[in-house]
């Protein structure tokens, strides 16, 4: 989009779904996952945890998603979702024997939780998502249930241990994603094509003998036995994001071994907040809410090259578009296989960092505002205060209809004081060229009145 787009036209743009092709690719991948998951219609979050301990959900703002595991190893297509064939989506495609063969060659030497969470604490991250075990029943943690995990392979290691010990160290809520579906569990009784006969662990044509009775009731019982070790051998988690679940460890459950904890939506009977996948929310929504965004890379969800890399105006202006509803933004990241996180990754990181130690008020804590019914440019606000982000393809005045009374006006970045002018009870509000960037530039309100 060029800059001298009206900011009325990108505002539209954005709300009907505009997207380059790699933000398309992304989307369409999301929902092909969703609907493989017999998650793809809506569900609705249920009553929130009113729990003192699950209070900080709302003003986190900016959390961390980490999707490593053995994907990363060859870097060949998408966490699990390689080595399905037929996709309906462009990914590498690998067959499940390959994929799984890669614990052998899997050597995580460089994995260091400690620097990567202080880095992302530096650059606004207020909480991090571990994967602990995705759908191909990978367990990052050395689990009593299963025969697949670090209990038999990588030297027994714990890095969920690890991890969690380092979110503490760094001041970050603890999260926890874990994937009730288990494809090596099922691996005798599964077609690993998407679409089409059905194909074995070569992608060899098979016919594949009906499950066992008791089949769904053992995967359920390992579901419960690892979600219990999650729960009850790492100390106080903060959030635990199902994938795919239905059920087979309720919610209730959930909460009775961890009571303060934050439950997304996909584990059956509602969760405590609403989501979306791949892409900003096209509508306002009500509520808790958090949208999880491929970033690093930013069309995979594991380590891969050629895939495009976020930049840090970028992330933050998804950041603040979400802040302007009260919504929060959980950041992929895939670290390499042997757990170095990707340069641009760092990179991006680093300039976040830079534009949270001037900007992070108006968007860590901060409340939503009336972008865009009343204003042409997102605010956020808190208690005598808003902020108007001026996002950076935003040219033009930000124009607050039947705007509060305010007192004086301020760049964060420089402290510049910005003229305000009011007609017809409207504010008007414009920042000069000269203090413009290419990242998005924040002005202070003080206010006399509340919005």
């Amino acid at each position: 989009m060029k800059l001298n787009i009206p900011a009325t036209l990108l505002l539209i743009a954005w709300l009907v779904g505009g997207r380059t092709p790699l933000l398309a690719a992304a989307d369409d991948a999301a929902a092909g996952q969703a609907t493989a998951l017999q998650q793809a219609a809506p569900q609705k979050s249920g009553p929130r945890n009113a729990h003192p301990d699950a209070q900080w959900f709302p003003d986190a703002g900016l959390g961390l998603f980490i999707h490593w595991g053995l994907a990363s190893v060859s870097a060949t297509g998408d966490l699990s979702w390689g080595m399905l064939a037929n996709k309906p989506w462009k990914d590498v495609t690998v067959t499940p024997n390959f994929y799984y063969g890669q614990t052998n060659r899997w050597k995580p030497d460089a994995v260091n939780y400690d620097d990567l969470l202080a880095r992302a604490k530096a650059a606004g991250f207020t909480y991090a998502v571990m994967v602990t075990k995705h759908h191909d029943g990978f367990t990052l943690w050395p689990s009593e249930f299963g025969d697949l995990g670090t209990k038999y392979s990588l030297g027994g290691r714990d890095f969920v241990k690890e991890f969690v010990a380092a979110c503490r160290k760094h001041g970050l809520k603890v999260g926890l994603y874990y994937s009730p579906p288990d494809w090596w569990f099922d691996r005798e009784y599964k077609s690993f094509s998407m679409r089409g006969p059905a194909v074995g662990m070569d992608h060899q044509p098979v016919k594949l003998p009906p499950r066992p009775k008791d089949h769904d009731a053992k995967r359920a019982e390992l579901v419960r036995g690892q979600v219990r070790e999650l729960l009850k051998n790492y100390g106080k988690i903060d959030l635990i994001w199902f994938d795919g679940g239905h059920g087979e460890i309720p919610n209730a459950e959930v909460r009775e071994l961890q009571p303060g904890i934050v439950v997304n939506r996909r584990n059956g009977g509602g969760g405590d907040y609403g989501d979306s996948e791949g892409k900003l929310p096209e509508k306002r929504f009500t509520g808790w809410f958090e949208t999880c965004e491929t970033c690093w890379p930013a069309r995979k969800w594991s380590y891969a090259e050629g895939q495009g890399w976020d930049t840090a105006p970028e992330v933050i202006e998804k950041l603040v578009r979400l802040r302007a509803w009260g919504g929060n933004l959980l950041a992929n990241v895939g670290p390499k296989g042997d757990g170095r996180i990707p340069e641009p990754a760092l990179a991006a990181w680093k300039e976040m960092a830079d534009w949270m130690q001037h900007s992070r008020e108006s968007v860590i804590g901060a409340k939503a505002g009336p972008w865009p019914a009343e204003v042409n440019a997102p605010v956020t606000t808190r208690e005598g205060l808003a902020y108007v982000h001026f996002l950076p393809e935003f040219r033009g005045e930000a124009i607050w209809t039947n705007a509060p009374k305010a007192a004086e006006a301020r760049l964060l970045r420089t402290k510049d004081s910005i003229p305000l002018r009011y007609e017809g009870g409207n504010l008007h509000l414009a920042l000069p060229d000269s203090l413009r960037t290419k990242n998005v530039d924040v002005v202070k309100i003080n206010l006399t009145t509340q919005p």
